[in-house]
Order: C-alpha cells, then sequence, then structure tokens
C-alpha cells in the first residue's frame, strides 16, 4: 500500500473556552511557563516529539491514524500521513521517523523530512511507547507483557505501555500488576501506592520517573514518583491522570490531564503551566527554549 503525504498549510487558530486548542499543540516558555502559541492540529493527539534542532515536532493523532510533522516555532504543519492503525509512540532514530500502530501489531518507519512510510515491523499486538536499547536496537513495549525488537527478537516485560532505559538497564511498566519490570531479568517491583504505571523516563543521577495513574482516569489522584538504584521510590506528586513525565534541565515536567494542566516540580517548588488546557503529551524543544504540549479533550 502507497501512502501519499499530504501538505496541510497553516492550521486553525485556537478554539478552546479556555483559550487552548480542544485537540492540537500549546507551546510555552520552558522558561516560566507563559504561554507563546497554539493551533488545532489533528483529532486525538496522543503523542508528541520534537526533533533534536527543535525545528519540527511530530505528532501521532490516534483515532483518524495519522502522523503530523508541524515547523516550529510557527506550527505550520509540513506533512501529515495516514498509517492507520491507531499511531501512539514516537521515536527519532538513524534518521528515521519510528510510530508504532497500538491496533495494527506493528512498528512503521517514516521519512522524517517527507512523510514517506519506508518499512513496516510486525510486532505483538499492542505496541505502546518506543525506545532505544542499550546496544541501540529499537525496541516497543507491548501491553502483551514483551519488549519486541524491530530486528525480530523480544523478551519478557511488564503488561504496559512504558518503557526507559536507566544506567544500561531496560525498565518496563506492568499497568494492571502496579509494579515496574526490568526485561533483562524479569525483576518486579510494586509501587509504593496502589496506582498504574503508564509513562516511564529517565531522571536525573540514575533516576527513573514514572507517571501512574489512578484508578479512575480523571479523578482519582494518581502519582508521580522518582526511583533509583537502592529500589527506593520518592513519592514527587499526586497529580490526576498524569500521562506523561519527563526531565527538563532541573525541572520534571508532568502532563496532568486530569487536573488539566502542566505540573513542574523544581527544586522542591511546584508551579501550574496551561492551567485550564488538556495536556495528554509533553515534549521540551530545548534548542528553541519551548515546551510543545499536545493537548486532547477526548481523551
Amino acid at each position: 500500500m502507497t501512502l501519499a503525504a499530504i501538505a496541510c498549510g497553516n492550521p486553525a487558530p485556537a478554539s478552546s473556552t479556555h483559550g487552548y486548542p480542544e485537540s492540537g499543540l500549546v507551546l510555552l516558555s520552558l522558561a516560566d511557563g507563559s504561554v507563546k502559541s497554539s493551533a488545532e492540529i489533528g483529532s486525538d493527539p496522543v503523542a508528541v516529539i520534537v526533533s533534536d534542532d527543535g525545528a519540527t515536532a511530530f505528532v501521532a493523532d490516534s483515532a483518524p491514524g495519522d502522523v503530523y510533522a508541524v515547523e516550529l516555532p510557527d506550527l505550520k504543519v509540513a506533512w501529515k500521513q495516514h498509517v492507520g492503525g491507531a499511531p501512539f509512540g514516537l521515536l527519532l532514530h538513524g534518521g528515521r521517523l519510528f510510530v508504532s500502530l497500538f491496533s495494527g501489531a506493528a512498528v512503521v518507519e517514516l521519512d522524517p523530512k517527507s512523510g514517506a512510510q519506508t518499512i513496516s515491523h510486525a510486532v505483538t499486538q499492542g505496541p505502546a511507547v518506543l525506545g532505544v536499547s542499550p546496544d541501540g536496537r529499537v525496541m516497543a513495549a507491548a501491553t502483551g507483557g514483551q519488549v519486541d525488537y524491530m530486528d525480530g527478537t523480544s523478551t519478557p516485560a511488564g503488561n504496559g505501555f512504558g518503557i526507559a532505559v536507566v544506567d544500561g538497564q531496560i525498565w518496563t511498566a506492568d499497568y494492571k500488576r502496579a509494579e515496574l519490570v526490568r526485561a533483562d531479568d524479569g525483576h518486579r517491583v510494586g509501587l509504593p501506592l496502589p496506582v498504574f504505571p503508564f509513562w516511564l523516563a529517565p531522571g536525573v543521577s540514575g533516576t527513573l520517573l514514572i507517571a501512574a495513574e489512578g484508578g479512575t482516569e480523571d479523578i482519582d489522584p494518581g502519582g508521580v514518583f522518582s526511583f533509583d538504584t537502592n529500589a527506593t521510590f520518592n513519592t514527587l506528586a499526586r497529580p490526576r491522570d498524569p500521562d506523561q513525565v519527563v526531565q527538563s534541565g532541573s525541572k520534571i515536567l508532568v502532563a496532568a490531564h486530569g487536573d488539566q494542566e502542566v505540573l513542574v516540580l523544581d527544586g522542591g517548588q511546584q508551579h501550574h503551566w496551561a492551567v485550564g488546557s488538556a495536556p495528554v503529551a509533553i515534549a521540551p524543544a530545548a534548542a528553541l527554549n519551548l515546551l510543545v504540549l499536545a493537548v486532547n479533550t477526548h481523551e
């Protein structure tokens, strides 16, 4: 099947009652959280990443099955590519854009400049977040309880969405069991609270950051934790429905969808950015001193 890239021109302006898009991108200052611009892009965005040079954001639009490339900071859509299969995880590696298709049991490779699809890798049903293993292989967390590599091999892991590499170790999330699982040896560690780990990310000094959801996503408190090599947890915050956590400099940034804000943890202080938005994914664009938010009121 041939998938053609579609030139889309300028996006529509923001339109929600809070001044944020119902679904699209919002740019914040990484320094103080002030809003720089926003635009309606897609109808069901679930993930966003930014190129190393800060020139382009890539957005996974799940329900329509599309991927967007968006020029920064002007938020102009460079291309739109239909991939189907509920795109979820995004990864730039080796000059290619990898996209996991959550309902398509595949990871596809796109040309980041044109959006043209080049390769499709068959993986276990439910591929989610993507990463790069310590030996340089692209890998996908899978809700079937394993990590799939694009060379066709796999290893047992947590039954969940998140994956991250810390100090040469691959950590995954077992969502329903409220546990972390080390992929290499299956070692399991229970979370300190009965919440469900969704997103994992490397923190500072060899720590692992965890965003975990409460029993009822947008209502019950979830948890944001750091986990160190001594198997010690530190509970950092209890936002509702924290969909993603990332470290940027001294700041830990949380897309708190249930609280309709970006929660910022910085040196023992908490700040609240983009209050009234519905962030589901965040990506620092350090080269531009910007934070890119994917917002989705329908998620």
